[in-house]
């Protein structure tokens, strides 16, 4: 409750104070829905869709926007995809299913520390497709992620964090960057990406956009947990430990 208070006394001073510069009272009053939007979404007051639905409908109801102009964006194609995508992320997010995923390739692959590296890379590129955000799918992978690491003995801290869990974590934040890149549907800035192309008379596909992708990115995919098993590795090397950690992850897997 303090947070949502804290959001609405911070949108009433902006709205009220005199706009800087030459800015028109229209452009400040947008900006200070826009900030205290962006203040909600920060400080966790109300989820994201719902910060975005108070301010639209709070920008129309002032008379800042009109309908026309405040719905404008839907009327593009690629945000009703970006809209769509999103409800299937949640729905990949809500039954469980990256972490099924995972959890049967790490029971499966997971012999060794590199082999657990290759396991997060394949997770997060079969389920980046389904959800068009590189922080939806941190919030799958993370859990396993700083699981793996403290199980296997490696710490938040300076003296243990190189064991295991600095060069897992570093896998994974590489990871969702390249699936990013190899599926269009990965994140949301590509579609925009594909709309502005389009403007341009470039017309690109789900496919054609994987086929002009796929080489770079599976070359990535493939190099970098053995590259940075070589320069950035960890200090324990593990081989019957952490075969018998997969073992005890097999529970979650179904």
């Amino acid at each position: 409750m303090i947070k949502k208070i804290l959001v609405v006394l911070v949108g009433i001073i902006i709205w009220f104070m005199q706009p800087p510069w030459d800015i028109s009272m229209q452009s400040w009053h947008l900006f200070a829905v826009f900030f205290s939007t962006i203040l909600a979404v920060l400080i966790n007051a109300f989820p994201i869709f719902l910060a975005a639905l108070f301010a639209l409908v709070l920008v129309v109801l002032t008379g800042t926007l009109n309908v026309e102009k405040a719905f404008s964006g839907f009327s593009e194609s690629f945000m009703l995809l970006i809209l769509s995508a999103f409800l299937v992320a949640k729905g990949v997010i809500k039954s469980g299913l990256g972490r099924r995923v995972a959890m049967l390739l790490i029971r499966r692959f997971g012999k060794n520390t590199l082999r657990l590296a290759y396991c997060i890379a394949v997770t997060d590129t079969l389920i980046a497709p389904a959800i068009p955000s590189n922080t939806a799918r941190s919030g799958i992978l993370f859990p396993i992620v700083n699981a793996l690491a403290l199980d296997t003995g490696s710490q938040p801290n300076p003296a243990s964090r190189k064991t295991t869990g600095s060069y897992l974590m570093m896998c994974g934040i590489t990871s969702l960057t390249i699936s990013s890149a190899l599926w269009m549907t990965a994140m949301a800035g590509n579609l925009i990406c594909v709309e502005i192309a389009r403007q341009f008379g470039v017309h690109m596909t789900f496919g054609s956009w994987f086929l002009a992708a796929s080489l770079p990115c599976i070359i990535a995919l493939v190099i970098l947990p053995y590259a940075l098993y070589i320069f950035f590795p960890p200090t324990q090397k593990l081989r019957k430990r952490c075969s018998l950690l997969t073992k005890s992850w097999s529970k979650w897997a179904p």
